[in-house]
Order: structure tokens, then C-alpha cells, then sequence
């Protein structure tokens, strides 16, 4: 017996007690679980408006207690139940190696990560504080990466957007270039004509007398302003249906990117100014 007395060591007395509070707070988390579900299972039979009467009747516990223990059992209950049989493991042989406190704390651990949270921590030897603080750390970092990948996913969405913005232009400037090519083949064609009219009004002077000159200058000149008129009012039509076009864009891409418009604005703005000083 005295041999028994001398074995027994402050350490060995120290790995019992650890031993102790080990198991003791294995049974409260348990118990908090079991708690929960038969909390649960009141809550649903209840009808709404119950709940709190019910518990205010029945136990010291405030919603916000109760709301807590119903938590613990959803995020750490089995997904079946324990069987009470013979030979069936207890509760809080199944639950995570976790106290009441931790376990509370570990709510805050989104389920999918809970696992891995708990995997890659000594939370045997850790602090509330210490665990408190791993979990709003964790919880930052993930805050952080959500912003940041929302970030990265607003700038994909405005790459994008400058990328269509740059593609319609591109053809708009393509439609304005044909535009001018072909005002200047129109041009060109009245150059021609005009030539053609020129050489035949040399032709005539050499074979008319005066007044069938005279008379076909007065053609001639006619012709010439039939032509001036017409070229006159291709390039206004034309530059009324540009006009027409660059005001219905503008204004519709007032709206979706205003510092650009802004640019244009100024710049058509500008042209309209020098051609209303400009000499006609």
C-alpha cells in the first residue's frame, strides 16, 4: 500500500486530472448536443408564437440559449442518430475532440471547412482567446479572398465591356471610311461628267456660229449648277444622316460611359463651331 502511495506522482495525478476534465467536457458537449435535439424537436411541434412561452414555462433558458444549443446539435450530432442499444458507441464517442466553449466557437467555421479547421489546429492546447482569434482570422482571410475575387470578376466584366465598346467603334470607323469612299467616288463621277461636258462645249465652239454658243454656254452653265445642287445636296443629306447617326449614338452612350462621351461631345461641339465660322 505505501508502495501504491509513493507511485502516485504530482505528473501522474496531473495526466489524471487532464484525463478527468478530457472526459468531463466530452459529456457536457454531448449533453449540449442532446439538448438541442429535443429542443429542436419541440420548436417544430410547436406552433409559431409557442416557442418562447414554452421555454419560459419549462426551463431558465432564454431563445437566444436555446437557439445555441439547437446549433450545437445541427453542426455536431451525428447525421444518424446514436442508437442506446447494447454495444452501440455513445454520443460523445462520435462527436469531435472539442470542448463546449470550442465548439461554440467553431460555429463560426463554415461547415464544409469545419474539418480541415479543426485538422490543422492544436486546438487541445489552445486558449478561447487563441481559437477566438484563429477563427476571425480565418474568417478575415476568407472575407479578403471573396472581395478580391469580386474585384477580379468586376474587372473581367469591364475588360469585357471595353473590349465590345472598342469592337464597335472599330465599326463604326469602318462604316465612316466607306462612307467617305464613297462621297469621294461620287465626287469623282461629277468630275468626270464635267469634263466630259467641258470637251464638248470646246467641240461646239469650233463647229457653231455665235449663238448656238452662246446657247450652249447657257446649257452648260446650267448643267454645271444642276451638278453643284445635286453634289450640295448628296454631301447635306449625307452629312444630316451622319449628323442624325452620331447625335442617336451619343446620346444613348451618354449613359453607359460618361466620361468618354463627354470627350466626343466636346469634340463634335468643336467641329459644328468652325463650321458655322467658316465661310460657305
Amino acid at each position: 500500500m505505501e508502495d501504491l502511495s509513493l507511485s502516485r506522482t504530482p505528473a501522474v495525478i496531473a495526466v489524471e486530472i487532464n484525463t478527468l476534465r478530457h472526459q468531463t467536457s466530452k459529456i457536457v458537449l454531448a449533453g449540449a448536443v442532446e439538448i438541442g435535439r429535443r429542443l429542436k424537436e419541440v420548436k417544430e411541434m410547436l406552433p409559431y408564437g409557442e416557442w418562447g412561452k414554452w421555454l419560459e414555462d419549462s426551463f431558465s433558458y432564454s431563445q437566444k440559449t436555446a437557439e445555441k444549443l439547437i446549433r450545437l446539435f445541427e453542426a455536431y450530432a451525428p447525421k444518424q442518430s446514436v442508437s442506446l442499444t447494447a454495444g452501440a458507441p455513445a454520443l460523445e464517442e462520435t462527436l469531435p475532440d472539442l470542448n463546449y466553449t470550442q465548439a461554440f466557437l467553431l460555429l463560426g467555421v463554415p461547415e464544409a471547412d469545419r474539418a480541415q479547421f479543426i485538422a490543422e489546429l492544436d486546438i487541445k492546447n489552445m486558449s478561447t482567446r487563441e481559437l477566438q482569434k484563429a477563427v476571425n482570422e480565418r474568417n478575415q482571410a476568407l472575407k479578403e479572398r471573396d472581395e478580391a475575387l469580386r474585384k477580379h470578376t468586376e474587372l473581367e466584366k469591364a475588360l469585357d465591356d471595353q473590349t465590345g465598346k472598342i469592337a464597335r467603334l472599330s465599326t463604326e470607323r469602318d462604316e465612316l471610311k466607306a462612307k467617305a469612299e464613297d462621297l469621294k467616288k461620287s465626287q469623282a463621277e461629277n468630275e468626270v461628267i464635267a469634263g466630259k461636258l467641258q470637251q464638248e462645249l470646246s467641240s461646239i465652239k469650233q463647229s457653231v456660229n455665235y449663238k448656238e454658243l452662246e446657247r450652249t454656254e447657257k446649257d452648260l452653265k446650267a448643267a454645271y449648277s444642276k451638278i453643284s445642287a445635286n453634289r450640295v445636296a448628296y454631301l447635306y443629306e449625307n452629312l444630316d444622316k451622319t449628323f442624325k447617326e452620331l447625335t442617336w449614338e451619343m446620346k444613348h452612350f451618354a449613359a453607359k460611359d460618361p466620361d468618354t462621351h463627354k470627350v466626343y461631345k466636346e469634340k463634335v461641339i468643336n467641329l459644328l463651331s468652325r463650321g458655322l465660322t467658316t465661310e460657305m
